[in-house]
């Protein structure tokens, strides 16, 4: 068997899906608040970008650049989902204070306390493989409420603890994802919970999707603003779950792309935008494959635990059929030789520590590199300019240490102590 399925889409840029998908960019397009609110944070700090230098020259690209949130807000939280929930939380809290008392608190005012009467009696939740809830407990944690966070029978027991050091009760499942997301939809609705979720039903049309999406975006500002003037990105790489932040990343680069035109850049064509999935829960590349959002028929056993979802978001699927060039999917192999490549990478290049859900992306690249079918498939060259985003770093540092055969400390170190040449 192949160690990857690819499937353009024949429904790129065309007219009708963009008229599918354009109530879902109007109400995904302002982002502001969220990108300067977060700013403020204290613990907040750009990410950093990472030119892959030497192996890029390895791979025949000419360039390769990895946007790194694996110490996002530190290593114990370290992913994008760092950003979506807490400020999502903060939204929660300033909305029930405003209601009690008329005034609208800052999340500096929040993280006092002298709000806490009001906020303690709130609680959030959330279905999760870990970053989320991770994401969600830390936002409870520092803004004053009550976390519960639910996951499935096939979460790591140190992704469970690590929720629960931050102050969130863990109610495991017995069944996949998609069980544990009916349960916390079906408890906060009982008892006046906030679910806590970027999938959406409704196009982002407001509320808490659309809050944890707009957080997403400082990824992708940060991402813009950091390449180099002179690097024209011809191809951006994202792993596929439910499609969320996918469809973020996307956005957010074609949103650029438009900009630029308009200022009369010579660019044609936007960067092809690649999704990366787990075999075993390809609901994304099932979907595209099909022509409209289906369920993956996979089993949903996969090392890439936070992209094992059985469906895709609606309203993120909407951006992906409009945006997405390629979709792949690849066995657990393929992550596992990202993560230890990019641990240890093309000598002169920095190392990084990248997450099981994110290293399919360099995985890829790996094999496009030795396979000249996919490297065709995708339309790779050696005047190739791709940006792939390393979204989570060691969500269960035993296992990762177990797949890639040295401690995320020992990479870590390995970075802080690089010089570029």
């Amino acid at each position: 068997m192949s160690d990857w399925a690819h499937v353009s889409n024949p429904q790129r840029l065309e007219k009708a899906a963009e008229l599918n998908a354009a109530e879902c960019v109007r109400n995904l397009s302002h982002w502001a608040h969220a990108v300067d609110e977060i700013a403020t944070w204290p613990e907040y700090s750009p990410q950093p970008l990472h030119s892959m230098t030497n192996t890029a020259r390895e791979l025949k690209l000419a360039n390769l650049f990895v946007k790194d949130e694996s110490t996002r807000f530190g290593t114990s939280l370290g992913s994008f989902k760092a950003l979506g929930a807490p400020y999502a939380v903060f939204r929660i809290l300033a909305d029930k204070v405003f209601a009690k008392t008329g005034v609208r608190p800052t999340s500096a005012e929040l993280r006092t306390g002298q709000y806490r009467t009001i906020t303690e009696r709130v609680t959030v939740c959330v279905a999760t493989d870990g970053n989320q809830g991770r994401g969600l407990a830390y936002g409870a944690k520092i803004f004053g409420c009550r976390c519960v966070d639910y996951i499935h029978n096939h979460v790591s027991e140190g992704r469970a603890e690590a929720m629960k050091d931050l102050g969130a009760v863990v109610i495991r499942i017995d069944g996949e994802y998609e069980a544990s997301v009916e349960r916390a939809k079906e408890d906060a609705r009982m008892n006046g919970w906030h679910f806590v979720s970027s999938t959406s039903w409704s196009d982002f049309d407001g509320g808490i999707p659309q809050n944890v999406m707009n957080a997403y975006m400082v990824v992708v500002e940060e991402a813009l603003r950091m390449l180099p003037a002179e690097a024209a990105i011809s191809h951006v790489f994202v792993c596929g779950g439910v499609g969320s932040i996918a469809a973020a990343v996307f956005l957010g680069f074609m949103l650029r792309h438009q900009s630029l035109k308009q200022t009369g850049s010579t660019l044609e064509s936007p960067p092809r935008f690649v999704v990366v999935e787990p075999r075993e829960a390809d609901c994304l590349f099932q979907s595209a494959r099909q022509g409209a959002p289906i369920q993956s028929e996979g089993t949903l056993r996969t090392l890439m635990t936070g992209l094992a979802c059985r469906a895709p978001s609606p309203a993120a699927w909407k951006v992906l059929s409009w945006l997405t060039s390629d979709f792949v999917s690849v066995p657990d192999t393929v992550a596992v030789e990202g993560m230890k490549f990019l641990a240890s990478p093309a000598a002169g290049d920095v190392p990084v520590v990248c997450g099981e859900s994110s290293a399919a992306n360099m995985g890829v690249l790996l094999q496009a590199g030795c396979d000249n079918g996919l490297r065709e498939r995708l339309g790779l060259d050696e005047n190739s300019q791709v940006m792939i985003f390393n979204l989570e770093g060691a969500t269960d540092s035993k296992i990762f240490e177990e797949l890639v055969g040295q401690s995320p400390q020992a990479v870590f170190a390995a970075q802080s102590s690089f010089t570029r040449p």
